[in-house]
């Protein structure tokens, strides 16, 4: 049976009188925000939780997710304010301010209830103080009642009819908040410029998150004495443009095999890596990245092409058919081709696989990137506290799934897995980096690791990736 999160269980328990103290405030809010905007539309945003729990992580994850979404659907018109209350008990909401006419704000409000897959949980209210209407309904538009969660009939009528219990209805928030984040991630159907920021703010999250064992962060340049953060900072802006090649690449194709996608996008990967050395004076900061996130970026948008929102898994798949011939044909003719010329010129991971018969990022990809959501994403999803702890918490539990060829160069060794498996052990027995032991621990390990010349760039990676993910689906 696959893992099931109870959106309900660790949240706080709200009073009725708390509900109706809310509801003034909301109003007053509403007011505050029409009588300094007069001319423009006021948007309020919250998600409707059945029951005395209004507001936990979890809940939070699903405001955060739509809440993003439905901003970009609103980016057509001048955004004027932006006000976002994530952590009251009676749940997270939002208002935003837009120059935008009430019926056509109105209408992408429903469309937004109506398409993003967890839109009906969202209540979303419209109201412009000069409009003749004030405020309009579904049915003003012309469009039916929203439906039940249960049963998918009129939700006003079932609610007035008692027709469900709590418990009931709860299984059905619970059902949609698994569907999306958990069973079986679902990825929505991004523009290109957001899908390029986020594929920058994953690999400038990844630069800055701290402390890193053996990796460049804001307070150490770990085990890498010729780059420094700002190094990834260039290195990153530099490598956006390549992002949005990936995805048109992927949204264009139209092509059989998809190997010949990974064909299509290898030009711009040397491009971006000449970017990438222009940007650093020479400094290798994103080879890996370049490699893993383009291809990622690339299945993704054929996998999200007609605006359809895909799975993480068929997402997977589209990347694992992109590589079906890196383990087959390339790796091999490489590594072959690198002992009939003495065995010069092999990259580390060619050499692994000579040598130990590893078959490093490669492998990762013909896999389809496995780790990213039973680690990666899992990982993200379920730790608490602030982005940077939850990256790290990330960090670690990435680096003891995967066979990290950069840390087995620096080592000289494959053995170096079995102790950082025990680092990541020892790590996660101290709480992880949501303990100040944890934290600590992380500090000594950086320590360890540059004396000792080790680094996790296999890792710091996947990181990227996950951390890319986690901003399309709305974790980060």
């Amino acid at each position: 049976m696959s893992e099931q999160v109870d959106v309900f269980e660790k949240g706080q328990v709200v009073a009725l009188e708390q509900v109706l103290d809310n509801r003034e405030w909301r109003v007053a809010k509403q007011a505050q925000l029409e009588a300094r905007f007069p001319k423009a539309t006021v948007v309020a945003v919250k998600v409707n939780m059945p029951g005395a729990v209004k507001n936990s992580a979890t809940i939070q994850q699903i405001f955060q997710a739509g809440w993003q979404l439905f901003l970009a659907e609103l980016a057509t018109w001048e955004i004027q304010q932006v006000q976002v209350f994530a952590s009251r008990p009676t749940g997270p909401e939002g208002f935003v301010v837009v120059a935008g006419d009430l019926a056509d704000v109105k209408k992408k409000a429903i469309a937004f209830e109506e398409h993003f897959y967890m839109g009906r949980l969202f209540d979303i209210d419209t109201m412009a103080a000069q409009s003749p209407d004030y405020q309009l309904s579904r049915q003003d538009l012309g469009f039916d009642p929203r439906t039940c969660l249960v049963c998918e009939e009129n939700a006003k009528e079932c609610a007035k009819a008692k027709r469900h219990d709590l418990a009931e209805i709860q299984a059905a928030v619970n059902k949609i908040y698994n569907e999306y984040f958990v069973i079986d991630p679902i990825i929505p159907a991004w523009d290109q410029e957001t899908v390029k920021k986020a594929a920058t703010f994953a690999c400038l999250a990844e630069a800055v998150t701290t402390p890193k064992p053996g990796l460049v962060d804001p307070v150490s340049t770990g085990a890498h004495q010729d780059m420094d953060v700002y190094s990834f900072l260039d290195s990153a802006l530099a490598l956006e443009p390549y992002f949005g090649l990936c995805l048109d690449a992927g949204r264009h194709f139209r092509g059989s095999q998809l190997t010949s996608l990974l064909m299509a996008i290898r030009p711009s990967g040397r491009r971006a890596e000449e970017a990438m050395f222009l940007a650093t004076g020479g400094v290798n900061t994103h080879k890996g990245t370049i490699f893993t996130l383009g291809i990622l970026i690339a299945a993704y948008g054929y996998a999200s092409r007609n605006q359809q929102s895909p799975s993480l898994s068929f997402v997977q798949s589209v990347v694992s058919q992109m590589g079906k011939d890196l383990l087959s044909k390339e790796l091999p003719e490489k590594v072959q081709g690198g002992a009939d010329r003495g065995q010069g010129g092999l990259t580390a991971g060619e050499e692994q696989y000579r040598e130990y018969q590893l078959t490093g990022v490669r492998g990762e990809v013909a896999g389809g990137f496995a780790v990213l959501g039973r680690v990666g994403l899992k990982t993200l999803r379920e730790s608490t506290g602030s982005r940077n702890v939850r990256l790290l918490n990330t960090l670690m539990a990435l680096a003891k799934s995967i066979t990290d060829s950069t840390l087995i160069k620096r080592a000289g060794s494959p053995e170096i897995t079995a102790e950082l498996a025990n680092w990541v052990a020892h790590f996660d027995d101290l709480g992880g980096a949501e303990t100040e032991a944890g934290l600590a621990y992380l500090k000594d390990l950086d320590k360890d690791f540059i004396e000792r010349n080790l680094s996790m760039g296999g890792a710091a990676d996947y990181l990227v990736l996950t951390a890319f993910l986690g901003r399309l689906t709305g974790l980060l």
